[in-house]
């Protein structure tokens, strides 16, 4: 965080919420809320879930302790806002397919096919972006992407892409912080009961 990187919430401990109880899960992440306040001094504002699977509840839930935005949904390649009790809250939308723990097989890895993809990934949204707002998302993990020579490939598509005008390297929090100062060109996504779409939303 000092280097200028946000600290998010994930879950203290590597395991599941949507299991839990609507209280159990809220102390779940709560839990992680308050032990990044106290290694940083921060609350987080953003949260990411255990393999992306939250309980239909948990949009109010994150709402009631503080979070703006959440990332556990691919259904868009462009944030949007979902109404939650009269105010807004926003979807940082996650890419699956760019995640590294799916690119790399560990078995047969081929450095030039990821970083290809990384690029057709990135031109074909640039060319989007002419017209629509768009954001691509690549996950990394240290433990998996931290390898010297996966290092070079993914350097050299960082290069490309800042060689690339109007390209914003952004933070999730920043997006999300962008897109509510900026919501008459963001799509807005006005879902019904979870018990009507099987998907988060308002519970009320």
């Amino acid at each position: 965080m000092r280097r200028g990187h946000e600290a998010a919430a994930h879950g203290r401990v590597w395991a599941n919420s949507y299991q839990l109880s609507r209280d159990e899960e809220k102390r779940f992440i709560a839990d992680s809320v308050e032990t990044i306040r106290k290694i940083t001094g921060q609350i987080p504002i953003g949260w990411n879930a255990y393999w992306m699977r939250n309980s239909i509840h948990f949009l109010e839930t994150l709402q009631d302790l503080g979070f703006l935005y959440h990332i556990d949904e691919p259904s868009h390649d462009e944030p949007f806002i979902v109404p939650v009790r009269g105010r807004d809250f926003v979807t940082v939308p996650y890419t699956f397919h760019m995640n590294d723990i799916v690119s790399f097989p560990f078995v047969g890895w081929d450095a030039a096919a990821y970083e290809q993809a990384l690029r057709d990934e990135f031109d074909q949204l640039y060319e989007e972006g002419a017209h629509r707002r768009r954001m691509m998302v690549v996950s990394l993990h240290d433990r998996i992407s931290g390898h010297a020579g996966r290092v070079r490939a993914l350097d050299r598509f960082l290069t490309y892409a800042k060689g690339k005008q109007d390209v914003w390297f952004a933070r999730k929090d920043e997006i999300a912080r962008y897109v509510l100062a900026n919501r008459a060109g963001t799509p807005v996504v006005d879902r019904g009961s979870p018990s009507a779409t099987g998907l988060p939303g308002p519970t009320g």
